[in-house]
């Protein structure tokens, strides 16, 4: 999944990488996917749904450290402390949202996926 998005994203920019042949070779080979995702996959498991519980865990991470952020922004901010001495915390807030855009996008193609696959059986 998150290969998937990669190779979609940025597969203009990987040149001299044959994009086809590493998708093919991680579909093929649960070792491939297990050393991309980190989770040691054991028999017949559902790769596709070991992904999608780990991009939800980014998502619930992402979220918890954006909420952390905003508070600590907001704290400052009644403190009295300049704006423009929080411009580093406001790029940090920026960067976790754009993380979160990336993985909540992701979540939304786990779910047409298990849909599609609800609907085949």
């Amino acid at each position: 999944m998150e290969v998937e998005y990669i190779i979609e994203k940025l597969g203009e920019y990987l040149g001299g990488i044959d994009v086809d042949k590493v998708k093919k070779t991680l579909m093929n080979k649960s070792t491939g996917v297990e050393k991309l995702i980190g989770i040691p996959i054991s028999g017949d498991e559902d790769l596709e749904g070991l992904e999608c519980l780990r991009i939800k865990a980014f998502i619930n991470a992402y979220e918890e450290e954006e909420k952390r952020l905003i508070a600590l922004y907001r704290e400052l901010k009644t403190s009295g402390v300049a704006p423009s001495d929080m411009t580093s915390l406001k790029n940090k807030i920026r960067r976790i949202r754009k993380q979160l855009r990336v993985y909540k996008e992701m979540e939304k193609r786990c779910q047409t996926r298990r849909v599609s696959q609800a609907v085949d059986k």
